[in-house]
């Protein structure tokens, strides 16, 4: 068994990890005699600057504790110059965010007794990764990776007043609530996505766009239920010309992945390469992070990191 080193941020869970990490986590790990370190994270982006150092020193096992926003900082720390440190280092991770929207594609409990089982005695899996080059709110053009899903319009303003404000109900209240709110102050915008892989141009006037690796996003909407991560490709779906009403009246169905149902909502046909530009900067979200704006180019890398995930039956 290799030798774990955990990254922890202590404010996900609306505050709540760092208690779960004392109380309950590392009791378990210890518990089971494995041996490990860890590290708490103490500002934004901190997990990618501790881990990019840690495997650079030799670590081979990098665990996240905390939620989806957790989750992309420390992946974003596998990768330096486009390309990954050491492509023999594992990821694992072990879920204590609001959204927990990565875990569910992945098949992973919130239980943290089983989480660890999986850290000890799970298979290892490559998984593809996006990365997407967006412009940032300082107006440079930047790049970042996500592992779950990137998305542009109402979902990058419903994730910045989730974040803005408490999540003390949860994630699947915390993004209700900030959905309603969100689709109240909702203008759409006209987008053009472009297909890279065929040369296609869509036009809408976009609501939103997702480009999905996994298959949930907001505490728990079903958004993309048929993507996989690691076809090599992206999930696109789009909804446009939805007035507020019927936003409200549908985001029920998102939850079950019924909106697919509606005539505003589009699913097109799956891409390695897109990107999106927009009549005026719309918010673009990456793992339920508010990251920056459009104009967007988005990839995916296949099969790219190992992930320590649940046994191969």
């Amino acid at each position: 068994m290799m030798k774990m080193y955990f990254i922890i941020n202590p404010k996900s869970g609306n505050g709540r990890t760092k208690k779960r990490w004392e109380k309950i986590i590392r009791p378990l790990i210890e518990s089971k005699n494995i041996e490990y370190n860890f590290k708490f994270t103490e500002y934004p982006n901190h997990a990618t600057e501790i881990v990019r150092d840690l495997i650079k020193k030799g670590n081979k096992f990098i665990v996240a504790v905390g939620g989806d926003g957790t989750f992309n900082e420390v992946i974003n720390g596998f990768f330096e110059n486009d390309k990954l440190v050491d492509p023999n280092c594992v990821f694992g991770l072990i879920s204590s965010g609001t959204g927990s929207d990565t875990i569910k594609t992945l098949g992973h409990s919130k239980d943290f007794e089983e989480s660890i089982e999986i850290l000890q005695k799970g298979s290892i899996k490559k998984i593809d990764i996006g990365i997407a080059k967006f412009r940032s709110f300082e107006g440079d053009i930047k790049s970042r990776y996500f592992l779950n899903i990137a998305d542009i319009g109402l979902g990058g303003d419903v994730v910045d007043r989730v974040n803005r404000t408490t999540k003390i109900f949860g994630g699947k209240i915390s993004f209700y609530i900030g959905s309603i709110r969100g689709i109240l102050h909702h203008k759409m915008v006209k987008t053009t996505l472009i297909f890279e892989d065929t040369g296609e141009k869509y036009e809408c006037n976009l609501n939103l766009a997702i480009f999905a690796n996994g298959k949930y996003f907001g505490g728990g909407m079903k958004v993309a239920p048929d993507a996989i991560n690691d076809d090599g490709l992206l999930d696109i779906i789009t909804a446009q010309d939805m007035g507020r009403w019927k936003l409200l009246k549908n985001i029920s169905k998102m939850y079950s992945g019924k909106h697919l149902e509606l005539p505003e909502v589009k699913a097109h046909p799956r891409c390695k390469k897109i990107k999106a530009e927009s009549e005026k900067p719309i918010f673009l979200d990456l793992d339920g992070e508010q990251v920056g704006t459009t104009d967007i180019e988005i990839n995916i890398y296949h099969k790219i990191l190992p992930l320590k995930t649940l046994p191969i039956k």
